[in-house]
């Protein structure tokens, strides 16, 4: 098993990791760099939707985030201080991946 850390100097620290759950289905995770990036990426996926996105404000994270988990069961944002604070157990949580991809954390050895 492999031990990881809290990693301070991180790059990304404005990214987030997020965690959706459909109603029925695997959950998925996925990131961004930051809450433009996530915007973005809203935007460009509302042009393909079914589901008009004239009742959400694209221009603001808090919109496009009503707009992507509107058919979740939930929908969990992770940010960088939530993830490294003492009370969350996220090293051993679906969120892992993203946390290493984003350099919130890093490998410290390798458990017996």
């Amino acid at each position: 098993m492999t031990l990881y850390a809290i990693n301070e100097a991180s790059r990304f620290k404005d990214g987030l990791i997020i965690v959706d759950q459909p109603h029925r289905g695997d959950r998925k995770v996925w990131t961004v760099f930051d809450e433009a990036d996530f915007i973005s990426r809203i935007i460009e996926w509302a042009e393909f939707s079914r589901v008009d996105p004239s009742e959400y404000d694209l221009n603001t994270f808090e919109g496009c985030l009503d707009y992507h988990s509107r058919d979740l069961s939930s929908c969990q944002v992770i940010r960088y201080d939530d993830y490294a604070s003492d009370d969350n157990p996220a090293l051993d949580d679906p969120a892992l991946d993203g946390a290493v991809y984003l350099e919130w954390v890093f490998e410290t050895e390798q458990a017996a």
